[in-house]
């Protein structure tokens, strides 16, 4: 198996949450239905990721019937749409993430995502022709200038208290942007790239099936949740 960030990746943004859940049910936030919800859905994007390392592993995601239908149109949103069917189906889950997010420093919120720095090795990789450049270049240059992003503004925000988290919402909404825009509007293009099959194999396709869509998704949760504060005062 080649050496990869992806493994350390899962295990800092999947730990960063169960710390953060278990910080806060300590602390009388979260209630234990809310905490208890919280963890299954943690749990259970764990468990897709170990089904898709599984297909990766054993060569299905890399299998010509499977490219046949356009995986990377889809595939990434496998994790998205079971969190979104729990929240919308849970309401313990959804006034607990309302708690998660507000409730977690603004800059813990900022500094998970300074972790997108790492997309640099897929950068490099592709120099080396080891990885499909166009990805590269379009999707993994954006993802490692937003984590750059991450640490200044994290450092900024650690250095200047009491800056409203609302204002950070255009900034987690360009997180998801950045990655989803180049990603979806050009796979037809990533697709017809020589080593396009190296999204697919392990442990590479962690990436698109589990840890960007999870920072993806933390951007979106917290731009979901300020936009429902905004519009509460705003009545």
């Amino acid at each position: 198996m080649p050496i990869s960030t992806l493994p350390f990746l899962a295990v800092a943004v999947f730990g960063f949450l169960l710390f953060q859940t278990r910080r806060l049910y300590l602390e009388g936030f979260l209630q234990s239905p809310q905490r208890n919800w919280i963890n299954a859905l943690v749990a259970i994007l764990l468990g897709w990721g170990v089904i898709s390392g599984y297909l990766a592993e054993s060569g299905i995601y890399a299998s010509p019937g499977f490219l046949s239908l356009a995986p990377g149109f889809w595939l990434p949103f496998v994790p998205v749409v079971m969190a979104l069917a729990m929240v919308l189906l849970v309401p313990s889950l959804r006034q607990g993430l309302r708690v998660f997010v507000d409730r977690t420093p603004v800059h813990w919120l900022t500094g998970i995502h300074q972790l997108r720095v790492l997309a640099l090795g897929s950068i490099i990789k592709a120099a080396y022709g080891l990885f499909p450049a166009k990805f590269a270049w379009y999707v993994g240059i954006p993802d490692f200038l937003f984590g750059i992003s991450a640490v200044l503004l994290t450092l900024f925000l650690v250095r200047h208290r009491g800056i409203p988290a609302w204002k950070l919402a255009p900034w987690h909404l360009a997180g998801a942007m950045v990655v989803l825009i180049p990603a979806i509007g050009l796979m037809h293009v990533y697709m017809r790239e020589p080593l396009f099959t190296e999204l697919f194999a392990f442990p590479m396709a962690l990436a698109p099936t589990l840890v960007v869509p999870t920072f993806i998704m933390l951007n979106m949760l917290v731009v979901w949740r300020l936009l429902e504060q905004r519009t509460a005062r705003s009545r």
